[in-house]
């Protein structure tokens, strides 16, 4: 299973094997991070660059995927996406030896690579996900309530999950998948936003996936808030407490938007936090 990104990294955490994928990156426009200072700014003008990353989690009879990338939905956007290609017909054996899906949230550039021309890629796979998160997304009324511009970001996340339905256990806060594979609710970035807690003795990995959305800001500054993000002031709290946890107790954590595929934990710095690849 490893071989399907070149530039994986990969973590061994007692009995799980946990191997960051890359799926390209974005760029996103500066002023999508708010109540920044100017000097902030100027680091990131006129744009920032985020990764894409995903992860695959290995145990001795499953295989895990947190998230699938943004398949090729938003290429005409942002063209440096969709790099795992998961819709490759060359990949339908890999795609079949997938036993469980994470979604942390449904984000296009999340589950876009989970369907194509309306069918499921990983029809093996029970896929897990917050109640709250796909109540919110596929509400029929959702779309037809919401602001011109907001329309086709969210007419693409229902026809992306349509064909998913199907294969879903929803969750309702934390939960213990078995495994030493845990799901935290984290939300602020989506309604239902959700992390992942890796355990196996003495070891701990957190996978943020959009808790943090840029390394560049967020890191030092974990105040700084994102255009994206459903409720502000829910993400911030969530990201300090996520960051906290992870500086007090040295755990090792990925997170989808930081630059690089590797994983790191933090340290404390002045008013914020410093990253720091293993």
């Amino acid at each position: 299973m490893r071989d399907i990104n070149e530039t994986s990294a990969t973590l061994a955490l007692g009995d799980l094997t946990i191997t960051s994928l890359s799926d390209g990156h974005l760029q996103i426009p500066s002023d999508y991070f708010l109540n920044t200072q100017p000097h902030e700014r100027e680091a990131v003008t006129p744009t920032t660059r985020i990764g894409a990353n995903t992860w695959l989690i290995e145990t001795k009879n499953r295989n895990v995927l947190v998230d699938a990338g943004s398949g090729s939905c938003l290429k005409e956007r942002f063209p440096e996406t969709g790099r795992l290609n998961w819709q490759d017909p060359d990949l339908e054996l890999k795609r079949s030896t997938i036993t469980d899906i994470v979604i942390t949230h449904m984000h296009a550039d999340h589950i876009g690579g989970l369907s194509a021309n309306g069918n499921s890629l990983f029809p093996n796979a029970e896929i897990h996900i917050q109640a709250r998160e796909w109540a919110f997304w596929t509400d029929p009324q959702l779309l037809s309530s919401a602001e011109d511009p907001q329309k086709p970001m969210i007419g693409l996340i229902q026809a992306l999950a349509e064909p998913l339905k199907n294969q879903l256990t929803q969750h309702s806060g934390d939960v213990d998948l078995g495994n030493g594979i845990g799901l935290l609710l984290a939300q602020g970035h989506t309604p239902g936003h959700q992390v992942v807690h890796l355990a196996s003795g003495r070891e701990d990995c957190l996978l943020l996936a959009d808790a943090v959305v840029s390394d560049k800001l967020q890191f030092s500054n974990p105040d700084i808030t994102y255009a994206l993000d459903s409720n502000p002031g829910d993400a911030v709290r969530t990201r300090r407490t996520l960051f906290d946890k992870i500086a007090s107790d040295r755990i090792t954590f990925g997170a989808t938007h930081v630059n690089t595929t590797a994983f790191a934990t933090l340290t404390r710095r002045e008013k914020g936090y410093a990253f720091e690849p293993l």
